[in-house]
């Protein structure tokens, strides 16, 4: 799965790179090219699969709102700026990702 890019050209697949398809952050043209390559490819096929049992098992762990205080809205602001700042960084450096609109 991991190393250089095979006889067809094709870039190495990566846990990342998978975790990015399962939460719909590439183009489709990518993800489309990532879904054959888990249908043919076993250890692509096993690695997605493992990933989305760490999310089923994580998502049935459910919230504790008593975990942890609030959060100040100053801090969420200054996260929130720095990850827009990555995001821009990351579409320079990684075209094939598309970026998701939020809602407001």
């Amino acid at each position: 799965m991991h190393g250089e890019a095979d006889d067809r050209g094709e870039r190495p697949v990566t846990v990342d790179l998978l975790a990015d398809l399962q939460a719909g952050l590439l183009d489709d043209s990518t993800a489309a090219r990532l879904r054959r390559r888990a249908r043919t490819e076993p250890d692509v096929k096993a690695t997605l699969a493992a990933l989305e049992r760490a999310r089923r098992d994580v998502s049935a762990l459910g919230v504790d709102p008593a975990s942890a205080p609030e959060v100040p809205a100053h801090v969420t602001a200054s996260i929130d700026a720095a990850l827009r700042t990555a995001s821009r960084s990351t579409r320079r450096r990684w075209p094939w990702r598309r970026r998701k609109s939020r809602p407001d």
